[in-house]
């Protein structure tokens, strides 16, 4: 077993992980967010089953064969995040999480902002007023 834990990296448990929307807002007590989460990560996990479906099957038993396995799966797994990201979501430890949508939010307002302010109209120059004689 501890041959098996070295060669594959490590048996350390690793962080339950938290899917965030990029924009910041909290799913939770929105029923929309929430609907539109599941359509997402529905379709990100298929786009994940058919990577992990596709090529070539490593068929041999032993250490070489776990291996294959396990690089496949995190081939997969990395197919699924980015097409999460693709659908505005990052993944971040639970314990991140809340530091994390706090930090989101702040930036999706910042741009909202900046965009309001490119969208505005520019304010004209003021002109002094002279008396013409």
């Amino acid at each position: 077993m501890v041959a098996l834990c070295a060669a594959l990296g490590g048996c350390a448990a690793q962080p339950k992980m938290l899917w965030l929307r990029a924009d910041g807002q909290r799913a939770a007590g929105n029923p929309a967010l929430v609907t539109q989460f599941e359509l997402d990560s529905t379709a990100c996990l298929g786009e994940r089953n058919k990577a992990a479906l596709s090529g070539v099957t490593v068929s041999g038993g032993g250490l070489a064969g776990v291996a294959a396995q396990i690089d496949r799966s995190n081939a997969a797994d990395t197919v699924a995040r980015g097409c999460m990201a693709e659908k505005g979501y990052l993944q971040v430890p639970e314990d991140q999480a809340t530091a994390k949508q706090a930090e989101l939010a702040a930036i999706a307002e910042q741009k909202r902002q900046s965009e309001a302010r490119a969208a505005a109209p520019p304010i004209a120059a003021k002109r002094s007023a002279k008396p013409t004689t």
